[in-house]
């Protein structure tokens, strides 16, 4: 899965479960590589935190962000798939870094 798993529509944090549970579930078979969306500044600014917070309450929402925001930063930014193809996303950040 090639990156901007969240602020993507009304279900986010539920397609954010399923990938995480798919990559416990199956870690040599599939792949979550990081996008632009899967940055702090990004995802509150595009309605990633907002979600979390309506969804999961102001407390729990602010931890559960918290805790996705760290789990994103573990993400690679590229992957090889079938030994032979480059699969990178399109950008990370601002591209002021």
């Amino acid at each position: 899965f090639n990156g901007d798993f969240v602020d993507r529509g009304k279900h986010q944090l539920e397609v954010l479960g399923i990938l995480f549970a798919l990559k416990v579930a199956f870690p040599e078979h599939v792949w979550l590589v990081r996008g632009n969306h899967e940055e702090r500044q990004i995802n509150e600014k595009y309605g990633f935190k907002s979600a979390c917070l309506s969804q999961l309450g102001k407390q729990l929402g602010a931890k559960a962000f918290d805790y996705f925001e760290d789990a994103f930063a573990q993400l690679p930014i590229a992957c090889v798939v079938a030994g032979r193809v480059l699969c990178v996303h399109g950008g990370i950040g601002d591209g002021r870094r």
